[in-house]
């Protein structure tokens, strides 16, 4: 199935519509002011500021920034399945796993011989 069959022009409008009224309260789940939230999304924090206010419209590239951020930290992940923010349609759009991915990661650097 193509990813644009699954989500079209009017259903992203409407997710970036929920996250945009969403936002001042997953940055204050994350702890994060507006420029902080802005460094590690790539979204400005002017940008950030406009949304939160309703000056401006949320595009479907800073929802998907945003959204990398917030599904980042288990407790705001929680928060985005209860508000039906992180659905079945945009898992399904981003093919993200329902469960945590198992990653072994070795903690220290590993000394190479040779």
């Amino acid at each position: 199935m193509k990813r644009s069959s699954i989500l079209g022009r009017k259903e992203k409008a409407e997710y970036c519509a929920r996250l945009s009224a969403l936002l001042p309260l997953l940055r204050d789940k994350m702890g994060m002011t507006q420029e902080e939230l802005g460094r590690v999304s790539g979204v400005s924090r002017v940008t950030i500021s406009q949304i939160e206010s309703g000056r401006s419209m949320m595009n479907w590239l800073h929802f998907t920034a945003l959204m990398m951020v917030f599904t980042s930290d288990r407790n705001v992940k929680e928060l985005l399945y209860v508000k039906d923010l992180l659905d079945y349609r945009l898992l399904l759009f981003y093919q993200i796993s329902l469960q945590e991915p198992e990653i072994n990661v070795y903690a220290e650097p590993m000394k190479l011989d040779g």
